[in-house]
């Protein structure tokens, strides 16, 4: 067995237990209830909705947190000029979030069999559909935009950990662009396409960034001012940098280093940047460059080999993400320092 064989089988045993799913072959055909739903399992997002709205379409991301379901992301895409009105969805407890990364000639929806809007909806627009009202649509033209499944149960934990009321309800206008998710589609779609594996507590931290966005522009919600305190307790901190240095190689989650600190996702996000200036992802990718530099120094490795020793998952991505940082190739780095 190859030297890269060995490593990149120790690094599948490190990776095991975590809390985000990158799904590229998601089949979820669970048979739909009639009464509102909040098990998981049941969701529609994934390959359940791309079949019942005829496009092509899978789950590209799927967050979990403390074991449950906090949000979903599905690419869902289309040539077909024409489609026909879908059948009703069954009632889930759950929202929907249509994100339009190409401009749609219409898009009409029915609540209950009652007709809700009929229009164009341009790239970068949004629409927002509660699920326990049995929505339908209809779309006409080309179709590629990203669906956000958000469980309420996900939202209602958000708000509590935050110390603010539950969120009644997610609203934001159809004819209004919305910048901010346009940006943070774009970074999720970037790194996802990079490598998941390497990328997951940056995913992490984009999907508590989006579910903040949905519950507080979409729904309204403000944390408490107690809520909000300062940064980590010193030993929190020691122990945050401690399980990256240990773990450096592994699928590394916030919810993972969250729960050493005591701490719930999005509190211990917030405070370790408070703490630090930087977001732990951020702080994780300085740990693995690091890394790279003393094992680059030290030994004879390929670059291939340090890559996966340090977490990068692969040779390319390594050389992306040591270039933007350092300013030159790893192998450039290498011989100027081996060569002095």
């Amino acid at each position: 067995m190859s030297g890269s064989a060995k490593i990149k089988r120790s690094l599948a045993a490190q990776a095991a237990g975590s809390e985000i799913k990158n799904l590229s072959n998601e089949d979820r055909l669970d048979a739909p209830t009639k009464q509102p739903s909040d098990n998981a399992a049941e969701g529609f997002y994934g390959r359940r909705l791309s079949r019942h709205l005829g496009m092509e379409g899978d789950c590209l991301v799927r967050i979990n947190r403390d074991g449950q379901l906090a949000l979903a992301v599905t690419r869902l895409t289309c040539s077909r000029f024409a489609r026909e009105r879908t059948a009703a969805i069954p009632s889930e407890l759950a929202f929907s979030i249509l994100h339009q990364l190409g401009d749609l000639e219409r898009h009409s929806c029915w609540l209950a069999g009652r007709p809700q809007y009929s229009g164009a909806f341009a790239a970068g627009t949004v629409s927002v559909i509660d699920l326990r009202d049995n929505p339908q649509c209809e779309f006409k033209g080309p179709f590629d935009a990203l669906q956000y499944y958000v469980p309420r149960k996900a939202l209602d934990e958000f708000a509590r950990e935050h110390g603010a009321k539950p969120v009644r309800t997610l609203k934001w206008r159809r004819d209004e662009r919305d910048p901010f998710l346009s940006t943070l589609s774009s970074v999720l779609l970037s790194a996802v396409e990079q490598d998941p594996t390497s990328n997951q507590l940056f995913i992490d931290q984009i999907g508590l960034s989006l579910l903040a966005h949905f519950a507080q522009t979409y729904g309204g919600m403000r944390p408490s001012d107690a809520v909000s305190g300062g940064g980590l307790a010193p030993w929190q901190e020691r122990r945050a940098k401690e399980i990256m240095r240990a773990r450096l190689a592994s699928n590394l989650t916030i919810a993972d280093v969250a729960a050493e600190c005591k701490l719930t996702p999005s509190h211990f996000a917030r405070s370790f940047r408070r703490s630090t200036g930087v977001a732990p992802h951020e702080f994780l990718s300085q740990l693995r460059i690091e890394e790279a530099k003393r094992l680059m120094l030290s030994t004879k490795l390929p670059l291939a080999d340090v890559a996966l020793i340090c977490g990068f998952g692969d040779q390319s991505y390594f050389t992306r993400v040591f270039s933007r940082i350092v300013g030159a190739s790893p192998g450039a780095w290498r011989r100027a320092r081996s060569e002095g």
